[in-house]
């Protein structure tokens, strides 16, 4: 592969970006800070004490044979959701949360094997999830109404969760984080109702984050009842937390959850589902099975991913390799780690298994001191420079940035933040120099191979 021919282009693309000052360093702080992650903001002082006499958590998995439990289960949404329990062929002992004793919930559910635990009291509540080992809390918000869970029976709901059990879900609804924008701001706008739904869901971050292994937010628009057929039927489209919007189906919604429960990619993960194609990238084909495609979707809470681009031009015959197109990610990094590179914060460069690179964000050294830009060095003198500095250097890590390169199931590049403690503060202005940058980099190669 012409590596020099397909970075043609590459260092122009640089300087246009040209170097950000110390104002907008100052202004990606004050943004990053927004961006905080939640435990450092809402999680209770904890005495040394209480500390050392905590025990370690349990496994954040759901076992075979274990309970799981649904709150809102009676909704159009939740018996879906029950079906797709009981044809996961987990063994798990279904169990749904109802208000009064002897309740009638149904044939199609009695079929399925589910026991319905009266769980109007205080006590009754806590009996009924004390050998659970996962609880689906299905918001009315979520569920249209009727059947589920109000926002005022959350607390008491998440209160009564033992310290024993390993993961609690909430399906709640789009636009809990975009009530300033249309059409979430005049949903918003009566009552209040996405504040409301958003401080439900922090009720349940709050409870998770204190005592339990894990958590998961699923955020849903309007439910379809399309629970029967094939293909995209029982398919969702995901993004980290609240980015899309769109009508899913109950049947693609219950998988979602269900695969939710078994992956660890969901683990201590917020984010929606959307129609297939929402986001406008290829997917994995149709007559793929539903556990590659959602392989493909789950790898997006990872990190979380905040890039991805598949590249054109192999129709022509200019297939990609996954050695070469590491290695145009390498060459491509490396201009990051020279002055100039428009970043207000430092990075050093790492290799990542021979399938991308790692920029890592670092504390900046007033004793650091950055090569003569006029120097001229090969790309290979770059690169044992800048493993030599990521060996060797004193500064502190402060976050990263995964570039992976892939070729299956499609050729494609991705971006996805690693790295990322409570602690870390997200370099919003420093990540879109770099993504931007990418994006145009990108379009530069695939015109170098489509000219072969």
């Amino acid at each position: 592969m012409g590596m020099d021919d397909d970075l043609a282009g590459i260092d122009d693309i640089l300087a246009e970006l040209g170097d950000d000052d110390a104002e907008e360093e100052e202004e990606e702080e004050e943004e990053s800070n927004q961006n905080a992650d939640l435990s450092s903001l809402f999680m209770e002082p904890t005495s040394a004490a209480e500390t050392s006499a905590t025990p370690p958590p349990p496994p954040n998995d759901v076992p075979r044979g274990s309970v799981v439990v649904v709150a809102g289960g009676t909704s159009t949404i939740g018996q879906q959701l029950f079906r797709a329990l009981y044809f996961a062929d987990n063994g798990w002992k279904l169990r749904l949360l109802v208000g009064n004793p002897g309740q009638d919930i149904g044939k199609p559910l009695a079929a399925l094997g589910v026991e319905a635990v009266e769980a109007g009291s205080g006590a009754a509540l806590k009996a009924a999830l004390e050998e659970a080992s996962a609880l689906i809390i299905v918001s009315a918000s979520a569920a249209g109404g009727d059947g589920g869970i109000s926002n005022e029976q959350v607390p008491a709901l998440v209160a009564a969760i033992p310290d024993s059990m390993r993961r609690v879900l909430f399906l709640s609804s789009h636009g809990v984080e975009r009530t300033d924008r249309l059409p979430f701001s005049l949903q918003n706008a009566w009552g209040g109702s996405l504040d409301k739904l958003r401080a439900a869901e922090q009720e349940v971050l709050l409870r998770a984050m204190n005592r339990l292994p894990s958590y998961t937010v699923v955020r849903v628009g309007k439910m379809t009842d399309g629970g029967g057929g094939d293909g995209e039927a029982g398919r969702a489209e995901l993004a980290p937390g609240d980015a899309l919007q769109g009508e899913v189906s109950t049947k693609a919604a219950s998988m979602v959850l269900v695969e939710s429960l078994l992956r660890p990619e969901s683990v201590n993960a917020s984010f929606s589902l959307a129609p297939p194609g929402a986001c406008k990238l290829p997917l994995v084909p149709q007559s793929a099975p539903d556990a590659a495609y959602y392989d493909d979707q789950f790898i997006k809470l990872v990190g979380p991913e905040i890039y991805r681009r598949a590249l054109m031009g192999s129709e022509g015959g200019a297939e990609y390799t996954a050695a070469e197109l590491s290695e145009w990610l390498r060459e491509f990094a490396l201009r990051f780690v020279q002055p100039g590179s428009g970043l207000t914060t430092p990075v050093e460069l790492d290799e990542l298994d021979g399938s991308g690179v790692v920029l890592r964000f670092v504390q900046k050294n007033p004793n650091a001191r950055y090569a003569s830009f006029d120097k001229e060095e090969t790309d290979d003198e770059k690169w044992a420079k800048a493993k030599a500095s990521t060996k060797q250097s004193k500064a502190l890590p402060d976050g990263a940035l995964h570039l992976i390169a892939e070729v299956a199931p499609y050729a494609r590049v991705r971006v996805a933040r690693a790295e990322m403690g409570s602690e870390i503060v997200i370099k919003a202005m420093s990540e879109q120099t770099i993504l931007e940058t990418l994006d145009k980099a990108v379009s530069v190669l695939e015109k170098a191979r489509a000219a072969r």
